[in-house]
Order: structure tokens, then C-alpha cells, then sequence
């Protein structure tokens, strides 16, 4: 069975996702950032490269969930994060596109750059921190995003790049959310978005663009894309 490391940001959601037949893992909150949303987000918890995985050091709790039911190898990071203040929470929010990673690898932890030289990644550095929350992957060599920067430094690197308008995504009342962070790659030909992806005004080219990798597009609900910070799934 699949399994998916997932926020409780929405009951919802949670619900569509278990009934599409996956494993739900939470995520936890971490108690000195309990009002920041972002650190609930799996893509600040927990990062799946290959078939291994990188977790945060200091997360016992879902280190135990995990390693309990994986078959790839565990990594963790070199520090222990408690603080899920920026750039501290985003040590393992790295895209990885097939062979390449897309990161702001300043701020990237060491073991993971690491792992990343060590199994011959294409490193692709940007200035976005948030470079997972950023980017939605639709196949091995294409994505989606609203960064400008990442879609100059992908584009460089022969991946094939839909670069949208930001904003039309829901995180919170403070701050608006990222394509990566509303959707994930189901299998390789079905692409989840957590809201539906109508309510974009770009929808139709997101539509064109996921249709021309052959990758069908699933909306998990009716309502304005929400940013939930993405799943990482693993059997």
C-alpha cells in the first residue's frame, strides 16, 4: 500500500486522499511555531529522494511512523531543527525532477547536499528557499511554477517549464500558497491538486501542459486551490 506524509490542515482533504487508497502518516506540530502553518507542511518535515529518504533529526515521532513501514534507507538531517523559523525549515524543501534537485542549497542541509553530489544529481541552485512549495512536478522533465527564477534555471537545464501567475492559491490569511505545495504526482500519469484546478486563471494552459506530458490532472475538491504543503508518499 502507498503511503502518504501529510498535513491536518484539512480534514477534507485528508479524507478525499485516504480514499483514493492511501496510508495517511501526519506530520506534527512542532510547539514553539504551533501558530505558523508552514511547519505542520510535509515538505518542510520530510524530503523522498530515489527510493531513500531524508527526515528531520530531532522529529521522533514521525521518524518512528516512517522508518517502521519503509524499505528505502533513512537519512536524517545534521542538526536537530526546532525552530521552524526561516531559513531553519527549509533545510530539506529541495524539488527533486528525476535527476536533478532544485534548491537554494545556502540553506540546504549537509547531509543532504551530500547524498545529492554522491549520487550524481544535477544540482540546480536558485534563490528561492522555498523551492519544493514552488514547484509542481508533472513528470520527470516538467514542471510547473510561479517563480520566475526557477523557470529561468530549469529552462537552462532542458527541463520543460509552465510558468504561471502568482497567487489564486490559498495558505492562510497572512500569506498566499505555492502550486508545489496544492498538488503531487499520484502515479506518473495522474497529477492531484488539492482544490480545483478551474478556479486558476491559468487553468487551461496548466490543463495543455500536464495533457502534452500525458499526465491526467485530478481535482480533489471544488474549491480555490489550497496550499497544504504538498504530501511525500513512499510504500
Amino acid at each position: 500500500m502507498k503511503r502518504l506524509i501529510i498535513s491536518d490542515i484539512s480534514e477534507i482533504i485528508t479524507e478525499k486522499v485516504k480514499q483514493m487508497g492511501f496510508q495517511i502518516i501526519r506530520t506534527i506540530h512542532y510547539k514553539n511555531n504551533y501558530d505558523n502553518i508552514e511547519s505542520t507542511h510535509a515538505d518542510m518535515q520530510a524530503l523522498r529522494v530515489g527510493d531513500d529518504i531524508f527526515l528531520i533529526k530531532s522529529n521522533d515521532y514521525l521518524n518512528r511512523q516512517i522508518i517502521s513501514c519503509f524499505n528505502g534507507k533513512a537519512f536524517f538531517t545534521k542538526d536537530e531543527i526546532l525552530d521552524f523559523s526561516y531559513p531553519q525549515c527549509v533545510k530539506l524543501n529541495v524539488a527533486i525532477v528525476g535527476k536533478n534537485a532544485i534548491g537554494n542549497f545556502k540553506y540546504s542541509d549537509p547531509n543532504l547536499l551530500e547524498y545529492l553530489q554522491k549520487n550524481d544529481y544535477n544540482m540546480i541552485n536558485v534563490n528561492q528557499g522555498y523551492s519544493k512549495c514552488s514547484v509542481c512536478v508533472v513528470s520527470e522533465n516538467a514542471i510547473i511554477t510561479s517563480d520566475s527564477g526557477i523557470a529561468k534555471s530549469a529552462e537552462k537545464n532542458n527541463i520543460d517549464v509552465l510558468k504561471i501567475s502568482p497567487g489564486n492559491i490559498q495558505l492562510c490569511e497572512k500569506y498566499g500558497g505555492f502550486i508545489g505545495g496544492a498538488s503531487f504526482l499520484k502515479s506518473r500519469s495522474e497529477l492531484v491538486f488539492f482544490g480545483n484546478i478551474d478556479t486558476h486563471p491559468d487553468s487551461k494552459n496548466i490543463r495543455d501542459f500536464c495533457q502534452s506530458h500525458e499526465v491526467k490532472v485530478i481535482n480533489l475538491t471544488n474549491e480555490k486551490l489550497l496550499d497544504i504543503g504538498g504530501v511525500v508518499s513512499f510504500r
